[in-house]
């Protein structure tokens, strides 16, 4: 049966059928249609799926996509990792934080210890060095000296319980614990996490969303659509219509966001202790990298002040202490300290964030060490989370490092499918089984942050007003998400009727390899200009590389995307240059009467580190790699022992 035919019956079934079809083709071996929408499995995978042709049938239709992650195109990117393979395991701290008070437990031991605390919530206010005793500080570095030389270093934690009006609006609020790893794609979960997902399945209940596309490119928008429901990246949607931003520059970077309504604010409003840890001081919630972001803590207990000692402030010692020279990373850190937070507040309702960046960020396989990490703790805390809600989730995939990876249809795919489960309270579960039966249906569905967002808000605002029994769908006009607990809008669920960019699509369409040395070379070279144009653009030609076109690495045709006209043609395209590692990514919309070309935000494909960072904050720094580079070397901090 060809393709086209089998498109075609598929189409005249009824929406509320499922219908596998099985073909003799060696195109498409299987096409699926669950509630209208098409999930098509191709065994070999080739980039390859189902062929949509106009802008109308992208607003109808999605096909999503279903593969094997340990398929052979991307299993031969896993690879084992330990961050701490080589640490000293029989080292043990010889300070310790506890209770209050600071201790040294080894006898005869020179050391000393200093405060940390919070000023503002970009910076930190360092104390004087001290002996042994009570601390009034929820961070503390130990120093110990012999013969004035730097022995030992261990940066402490600790939480001291807030008086917090804990008022709640309704009864009995279950917790809402939210997991996010950075950069974790649903495919690397799979691979990576196998014994985590496993409890998260078997012992939680937990329910997988394998169709969550993300709304932005990198953490930054994605994070600005979970906690305040609104869209800062300036994108196009499936045919070319504008997405329109909710904030621009100015409303998002420029200002502090303290008077904005967020999810915290949303938490504590309704009587919540909050929470957020995260394992690097300049991440999302100051809007990376030289936003505003708040100016003061959104929470009421964050880590932050814990992670800018850490980046700017302690000594080297004490720095390696948290980078696994005595096996212990940022994250057990982080651990501790939630664990600490769910102990003090073990009466209270509680709302936490920790946003991981550690494992994946930097790492396609990063994760795959923490796996027995967090099975750990999350066995630890069974009964606390059992009776809880659970989301374990990321902002996006693995987008950066590896431009081969991206050449793997499963590779492109996932940078744009961030993993989501979500693990509902067993008390609320077994007086209404009908909730896991909501959730599983909404999990085939095309899913965006918006609708994780307005999950949390239905979990806190109105669930609560019938039990957690309501499914019917409700309206809230300040909102872009339909939460995952109730019936959701009837209308498709599509890239061209959902906040999302045509760049980050995840429904699948037929692309074509464009193996044209000349249109290759013709439209490499524009993208080129255009990066040089909007380098000029921006005042930087002084500081940053003029590029040269080098190579077209993968180009791609995604076919007719306007469906007034048969001249408009789509391309992905990824080229790199002369003279620098930079390795660029977008889509190219080509008019071909007019010969004129449109083209999305450029993205890189490789890790531009300090590449940038003559820029400043002038926002170039995926486009621009600075003609001076300035010399990188590890420098050796230390401090003299107080006398």
């Amino acid at each position: 049966m060809a393709l086209p035919v089998v498109i075609m019956i598929v189409l005249a079934v009824a929406l509320t059928s499922t219908i596998v079809f099985y073909t003799n083709s060696d195109y498409v071996p299987r096409i699926t249609m669950t509630n209208g929408l098409f999930s098509i499995h191709k065994e070999d995978n080739s980039s390859v799926f189902f062929n949509v042709d106009s802008s109308s049938n992208y607003m109808d239709v999605c096909a999503l996509p279903v593969y094997d992650v340990w398929h052979p195109s991307i299993k031969k990117f896993v690879k084992p990792y330990s961050p701490v393979k080589n640490c000293d395991k029989k080292r043990e701290p010889i300070t310790e934080l506890k209770n209050g008070e600071w201790k040294i437990l080894q006898k005869g031991a020179n050391c000393s210890a200093r405060c940390y605390k919070e000023d503002g919530y970009k910076n930190v206010k360092k104390g004087e060095w001290m002996k042994p005793g009570r601390v009034d500080c929820e961070t503390l570095e130990a120093v110990c000296w012999e013969k004035q030389k730097e022995v030992y270093g261990y940066l402490h934690n600790q939480v001291l319980k807030k008086s917090i009006n804990s008022t709640t609006i309704y009864k009995n609020p279950p917790n809402v614990f939210v997991f996010l790893v950075d950069s974790l794609s649903r495919g690397a979960a799979k691979r990576s996490l196998p014994k985590t997902l496993q409890f998260l399945s078997n012992t939680l209940k937990s329910v997988e969303f394998p169709f969550i596309n993300k709304v932005g490119e990198n953490s930054q928008p994605n994070a600005f659509a979970l906690w305040f429901g609104k869209q800062v990246e300036k994108a196009k949607q499936i045919g070319g219509r504008e997405l329109p931003v909710d904030w621009n520059t100015k409303q998002f970077c420029d200002r502090h966001l303290d008077n904005e309504t967020h999810i915290f604010r949303d938490f504590a409003n309704y009587g919540y202790v909050t929470m957020h840890a995260e394992d690097w001081s300049k991440q999302v919630i100051d809007s990376w990298p030289f936003c505003k972001g708040f100016k003061n803590s959104p929470v009421h207990h964050s880590m932050r002040p814990f992670q800018l000692a850490y980046e700017d402030k302690v000594s080297s010692i004490v720095k390696g202490s948290l980078e696994g020279k005595q096996c212990r990373l940022r994250d057990h850190a982080i651990f501790e300290y939630f664990q600490q937070w769910l102990t003090v507040y073990k009466d209270q309702p509680k709302f936490s964030w920790l946003w991981l960046n550690e494992p994946v960020h930097s790492n396609f396989n990063g994760a795959t060490w923490y796996d027995d990490f967090y099975l750990e703790f999350f066995q630890k805390n069974q009964e606390l989370f059992s009776n809880s809600f659970v989301f374990f989730m990321a902002d996006h995939g693995f987008r950066v490092g590896n431009g081969d990876l991206f050449k793997s249809s499963i590779g492109n795919l996932e940078k744009s499918n961030p993993y989501l489960a979500i693990s509902v309270p067993n008390e609320i579960r077994t007086k209404n089984p009908q909730i896991l039966e909501i959730l599983r249906k909404n999990a085939k569905s095309l899913q965006t942050h918006y609708d994780t967002r307005a999950t949390f808000l239905d979990v806190l605002k109105y669930q609560p007003l019938s039990a957690f029994s309501d499914r019917k769908r409700i309206n809230t006009p300040t909102e872009k998400g339909s939460s995952y607990l109730r019936e959701q809008p009837e209308f498709p669920r599509t890239c061209g009727t959902l906040p999302i960019p045509q760049q980050y699509c995840i429904c699948q369409v037929k692309t074509t390899n464009v193996n044209d040395p000349f249109l290759q070379a013709t439209q490499g070279k524009r993208l080129i200009n255009h990066i040089n144009e909007l380098i000029e653009k921006g005042n930087l030609t002084d500081i940053c590389m003029k590029y040269e076109f080098k190579e077209v690495s993968e180009m791609k045709s995604l076919g007719v995307t306007n469906s007034t006209s048969t001249s408009y043609h789509m391309y992905k395209i990824s080229v790199k240059v002369h003279g620098s590692p930079a390795h660029f990514d977008t889509l190219l919309m080509h008019n071909e009467k007019t010969d004129s070309v449109e083209f999305e935000k450029v993205t890189r494909l490789d890790t531009y580190g300090h590449s940038a960072d003559c820029t400043g904050d002038r926002g170039f720094q995926k486009l621009c790699y600075c003609k001076v580079q300035q010399l990188l070397t590890t420098t050796t901090t230390t401090t003299k022992a107080p006398k």
